[in-house]
């Protein structure tokens, strides 16, 4: 899946919960049907994805560590979202000034706050989403990631016990915890399959999902990265509890 098509997947449902990217109507609106094949202009749907003020400026990040001219490159939005070694290019201090340049323009966070964010963050973080979730959080303020929320964010993995119209049940690792936060013992869930944008999906496999809606089919090379730098992040958090 090319980079630009793998940015709107992850994208669109958060987009469309009015939690990240342009709040207006009109861009919800395109990137669904581009996701469908029903849009075709990509400088359009870029626009859009540059208004992901928490992702894009990982893209860059990302891309820019790597000596890689697009930022919607399929590496630079997989290593972002899914996590690959890619991250690993991503020098500590970048990182920090991303956190305390980008994410405190107008309508995000204040200046303090951020460098405040970006001084705290331990020196193994890497640009993973799940890091943005877990240690920097909601840079636009609408939506408080706590509690229960923070699972609903994180990227989830799971494989798929059954299905049924809508929606497909896949046994899946929680993350648990208070003071701890850890992923826990697998359990089942139920998560909605839009079938406009996922058409085949089978018991046995394994996906990928976001704010409990499934995005896409996982490669075993993808449930490992995933699942690798989802744990670097949780031990990164560790050390700043």
């Amino acid at each position: 899946m090319r980079g630009l098509r793998l940015a709107a997947r992850y994208g669109i449902w958060p987009l469309r919960l009015g939690f990240c990217g342009p709040p207006k109507k009109r861009a919800k609106i395109a990137l669904y049907k581009y996701l469908q094949g029903k849009e075709r202009n990509k400088e359009k749907i870029k626009e859009i994805l540059r208004e992901f003020k928490g992702a894009f400026p990982y893209y860059s990040l990302i891309a820019k560590s790597n000596s890689i001219k697009d930022p919607f490159a399929e590496r630079v939005v997989k290593a972002y979202w899914i996590g690959n070694d890619l991250l690993e290019k991503v020098k500590i201090f970048d990182l920090r000034r991303v956190i305390a340049e980008d994410f405190s323009k107008p309508g995000l966070l204040s200046k303090e706050i951020a460098l405040k964010k970006a001084q705290e963050i331990p020196d193994n973080s890497k640009p993973h989403h799940s890091f943005h979730v877990l240690i920097i959080g909601s840079i636009t303020g609408r939506v408080l990631l706590k509690g229960k929320l923070l699972d609903l964010c994180r990227i989830g993995c799971g494989k798929v016990k059954s299905s049924e119209k809508n929606k497909i049940k896949v046994e899946y690792q929680p993350l648990i915890g208070k003071k701890k936060l850890k992923l826990g013992k697998p359990i089942k869930k139920t998560i909605f399959w839009d079938k406009n944008l996922v058409s085949k999906i089978k018991i046995g496999d394994w996906v990928s999902f976001h704010w409990n809606h499934l995005v896409q089919k996982l490669k075993r090379e993808d449930i490992n990265n995933l699942k690798k730098y989802t744990k670097k992040t949780l031990r990164a958090l560790a050390k700043m509890k």
